[in-house]
């Protein structure tokens, strides 16, 4: 899909690559609502004041754990310290981990930062810049917005990735691809094999990255992860983050995983200073080693989410089945009537329009949450 683009050489001499945060996707700088024919989504502007069941955003609503919690207050007395070393005991206990060198792991402010930072560091040369539709956007924002363009490619009937046409898709304009994995915003999961193969090929012609942002919500993340390929040294980059199942979005922790040569080149489009405070990477090394938190959260989840797909479909709502903590399903109604209707009865939810259909993805909260987004879908469906 053509773009508009701006002056590269007069961005570049700017140097607000380098300032973390300055660089903002011009969908995110919208105001008053209104539907983004490049991602698909109908943006919402409204402020949350009534809002009782905040399910928007993908947020764990039962984080942080306590023992990060503990770890943070602990940090904070050291706070006038720069955070170095912490750093990179957190870098090496992610490389042991995943089986890796420490100079393959680097951090971010959420994995947010991972992936605009990588847009910058691909989307900086001419070619164009390839995902799914609908897919997570924050890479494919910041590409577009420095002249790159965004080659879109629909997802199946199942609202999953096409990877064979995403695979001939691929050509000598083609920079990298971007394979979020769980889907964000449908919830949709490849089969591992599948992915892999297509990793593996494609990765020889240009690098492939794969966001696992929800992967920790599946029953066996390690089967479904694309680390094995970094092990063998092909062009992957995965991305992770402490914002979902951890609980520490508002903390801002995520990593990337690559190849030395290819996190280098990405890490060059930060500040190249530590962009993550102190008392949040020992609240996310807590965190990391706090399996039973993880392992509550997950159960929570599930319970939550499977509640949701069966009262949808006593409805007459067609949810599609979700890995994470969301979930989609199509709905009849304009997607800025929906939201304010549904915002009237105290819920915060999302919509999509994508397939000449719009859609719903609301978030996974706790129980009592998701009793409430029925109760308000109830009277909103019927009027």
């Amino acid at each position: 899909m053509k773009t508009g683009k701006i002056n590269r050489r007069n961005w570049l001499k700017s140097g607000l690559m380098f300032s973390a945060g300055a660089l903002v996707a011009p969908s995110v700088l919208a105001k008053g609502g209104g539907y983004n024919k490049f991602t698909g989504e109908y943006e919402f502007e409204s402020e949350l004041n009534g809002i009782t069941a905040k399910l928007n955003y993908n947020e764990n609503p039962y984080g942080p754990s306590k023992s990060a919690i503990e770890a943070f207050r602990a940090a904070a007395v050291e706070g006038n310290l720069y955070p170095d070393k912490v750093s990179n005991t957190v870098r090496e206990m992610i490389a042991e981990e995943e089986g890796v060198s420490v100079d393959h792991i680097f951090l971010g402010s959420g994995s947010s930062e991972i992936l605009t930072m990588t847009g910058l560091a691909y989307g900086a040369d001419k070619g164009s810049l390839m995902s799914a539709h609908p897919t997570f956007k924050t890479m494919l924002d910041t590409a577009v917005g420095i002249g790159c363009d965004w080659q879109q490619v629909p997802l199946t009937k199942e609202l999953k990735h096409d990877l064979p046409a995403m695979k001939a898709g691929v050509g000598p304009n083609t920079k990298l691809v971007y394979i979020c994995n769980p889907n964000n915003p449908t919830g949709t999961l490849l089969d591992p094999k599948e992915l892999k193969a297509f990793c593996n090929e494609v990765s020889a012609r240009v690098p492939v990255f794969v966001d696992e942002a929800y992967t920790d919500f599946l029953d066996d993340p390690k089967a479904n992860s694309m680390i094995d390929l970094i092990h063998e040294g092909k062009d992957i980059i995965i991305a992770r983050t402490f914002s979902k199942i951890h609980g520490l979005a508002g903390l801002r922790v995520g990593y990337g995983i690559a190849r030395p040569e290819i996190a280098d080149r990405i890490t060059r489009y930060s500040t190249r200073l530590i962009t993550v405070s102190g008392p949040s990477l020992a609240a996310a090394t807590a965190s990391f080693k706090d399996e039973n938190f993880k392992s509550m959260v997950k159960e929570k989840n599930a319970e939550a989410r499977d509640y949701t797909f069966k009262e949808l479909k006593k409805r007459g709502f067609k949810p599609t089945k979700s890995s994470t903590s969301f979930m989609i399903f199509p709905i009849n109604m304009k997607p800025g009537d929906y939201l304010q209707q549904m915002r009237d009865k105290g819920v915060a939810v999302r919509s999509w329009t994508f397939d000449d259909q719009n859609w719903c993805r609301v978030s996974i909260g706790k129980m009592e949450e998701m009793e409430q987004f029925i109760s308000a879908l109830n009277t909103v469906h019927k009027s």
